[in-house]
């Protein structure tokens, strides 16, 4: 049974063991996942099975918005609902934390990922055009929020 865990410094190398895997064009350096696990203004949150890392999420926080930088399970991981656990841990957390909205953006082509931001109930309200570029060419990050429930 998958287990939701907090995450600290000394997971950063098997974050960038996800991160490499699921993050072609742009995936975090070592560095700046490191910065992410030490800030006071974060959750990160790591879902284990049989006691291995195999997902994340990491988040920051302004006052009482938060934004989701990333997400990821391992591709062997996904469509078996682990996401939508780790999501609703995440913003139990956030809740308690005082956060009333959860922002993210995503790649208009990650489909999967829509799909999974949807169904959890978060709204597409925004889009920036040609935001996101890489050997695939250009493409739109379409901007979602979550109400946090009081």
């Amino acid at each position: 049974m998958p287990e939701i865990v907090s995450l600290f410094s000394a997971d950063a190398p098997l974050i960038m063991q996800i991160e490499g895997q699921c993050f072609t064009d742009d995936h975090w350096s070592e560095k700046q996942i490191q910065q992410q696990l030490l800030s006071v203004n974060a959750i990160n949150l790591g879902i284990k099975v049989q006691g291995e890392l195999v997902g994340y999420a990491l988040v920051g926080s302004v006052l009482d918005e938060a934004e989701l930088y990333q997400i990821a399970l391992l591709p062997e991981c996904q469509g078996r609902g682990m996401a939508k656990k780790l999501l609703a841990q995440l913003c139990r957390q956030l809740k308690v934390a005082g956060i009333l909205r959860l922002l993210l953006e995503v790649r208009e082509r990650n489909l999967a990922a829509i799909r999974l931001y949807e169904s959890f109930g978060f709204i597409q309200d925004g889009r920036r055009k040609g935001y996101y570029a890489s050997v695939a060419g250009v493409e739109d990050a379409l901007l979602y929020s979550y109400r946090i429930s009081a």
